[in-house]
């Protein structure tokens, strides 16, 4: 029996999706080619465990993460089980989160602005300020991002970008954290510190925390608690690392000396293309390889690594327990995120105090250049009609432009935020507007102020 006081299982999950991208009329029309992508997937993972997802390409690791935070589209059978509680969309977004391949955080903040936004969007008010500041601390040290909290989000480097992209999600304190590539474009040092701080995260407060990676590198191997081998949706291994490489070796297939363990099995459990020969050999081995595991790879998917370190285990209630702020709550931070952002103190809120406050103003001065001296006679009739057809003009393409140049970072992160559950459409245009509304006062005060000089 397991010492861990939480634990993650999948039995028997089958998932039918698209294969393909398909083009924009078969996305038009529903006709996207569908398959089997998982077949018959069955692990688990406890509380303390880094467990890595490894497979090529098209072997179906993000669409396992997918079908475990319930975003995955087309159907799904099997059994989902978090503390033995069926997994649905709202106990994941309520006590998990998910790191994205591509995320895109909002680059008008420091590092520390962001984790402060992320902690009143997730976190209840029944959390004090003191506790939630507490916790963006803590999150910043445990990512090593203290030196450069007061830092923007676009001066940082990949891999400090990359450790706050995670820090967002492990504000909340999240009972698991799935990760699609979390070292995708690091350096092989900066690879090697970002799972060490997982599995130290995984080690520290007794959580689950679940990666993927296409090319693992032996020097991550001791952090990696429990590894699984996808090969076009089936499972060709899954349980302890300390046991993978008896169990190959007990099949007839031991790891050469000198060899990348996680890289050799990686291989093992990939179909070869290279020739018609070669596809077939291999897919043939990698059935066996399947239905062995099948046969006798129970205790080794049942197998835990070593008990957790009870004495330094810090137990406390997960903040996510708290519940979620209410909508006021959320519309404020939303606001106030939104007006943090046109500090001037940094070069993207220098641009977007100049496109919202001072572009209008800027093209009214050019007209007023222009259209300066009218008289007041019958004659300037075609003029003023002229500068009253320039200022109508102008301010709908300039508006157009503004628009199209500072909502995109606000949209882009809305559709992260929005996927979290963390508020939905209605209240994001509600608070854009309001937030939109008295700078569009201002700025069209004080062109209509130059214009009348």
């Amino acid at each position: 029996m397991m010492n861990n006081e939480f634990v993650l299982e999948l039995i028997s999950v089958f998932h039918t999706g698209p294969v393909e991208p398909g083009s924009c009329v078969q996305k038009l029309v529903g006709n996207i080619p569908t398959g089997v992508i998982l077949k018959d997937v069955t692990l688990e993972v406890y509380g303390g465990e880094l467990m890595a997802i490894l497979g090529s390409k098209g072997s179906g690791k993000r669409a396992l993460l997918e079908v475990i935070s319930r975003r995955a589209q087309g159907p799904t059978r099997g059994q989902i089980l978090l503390n033995h509680v069926p997994m649905s969309l709202r106990l994941f977004q309520d006590s998990c989160g998910y790191v994205t391949h591509k995320t895109q955080l909002l680059e008008g903040l420091t590092a520390k602005q962001t984790l402060e936004y992320a902690a009143k969007l997730s976190l209840s008010p029944k959390i004090g300020s003191s506790i939630r500041s507490a916790r963006v601390r803590q999150v910043l040290a445990d990512l090593a991002l203290t030196q450069v909290a007061n830092r923007m989000v676009d001066q940082l480097t990949p891999s400090e970008y990359r450790r706050l992209v995670i820090g967002v999600q492990l504000i909340k304190d999240p009972l698991v954290v799935l990760l699609d590539e979390p070292a995708w474009g690091l350096d092989p040092l900066n690879t090697y510190f970002v799972i060490s701080i997982l599995n130290n995260h995984a080690k520290k407060y007794n959580r689950i925390i679940i990666i993927t990676m296409e090319k693992p590198r032996s020097d991550i191997l001791p952090f990696l608690d429990r590894v699984s081998y996808l090969c076009l949706g089936d499972v060709v291994y899954t349980g302890s690392t300390r046991h993978m490489i008896d169990y190959f070796r007990s099949i007839g297939f031991p790891c050469p000396e000198l060899e990348n363990p996680l890289m050799y099995y990686l291989c093992l459990s990939t179909v070869d293309r290279r020739s018609r020969e070669r596809f077939i050999d291999s897919n043939n081995q990698i059935a066996a390889l399947v239905e062995k595991f099948k046969l006798e790879g129970g205790p080794y998917r049942k197998s835990s690594g070593p008990p957790p370190d009870l004495e330094h285990l810090e137990h406390k209630v997960p903040l996510s327990a708290y519940g979620r702020p209410g909508v006021f709550s959320t519309m404020m931070a939303l606001l106030g995120r939104a007006y943090v952002m046109l500090s001037p103190c940094s070069r993207v809120g220098l641009q977007q105090l100049f496109f919202r406050l001072f572009l209008l103003p800027t093209f009214f001065f050019l007209l007023w250049n222009f259209y300066y001296g009218l008289e007041d006679f019958q004659r300037s009739f075609q003029s003023r009609g002229g500068l009253l057809f320039n200022c109508m003009a102008g301010t709908a393409f300039l508006s157009t432009a503004v628009t199209a140049k500072t909502f995109a970072p606000h949209r882009t992160r809305y559709y992260h935020e929005a996927r979290e559950g963390l508020y939905r459409g209605p209240l994001f245009i509600l608070t854009y507007n309001l937030f939109s509304l008295p700078l569009s006062y201002l700025t069209v005060m004080a062109a209509s102020a130059v214009i009348f000089l």
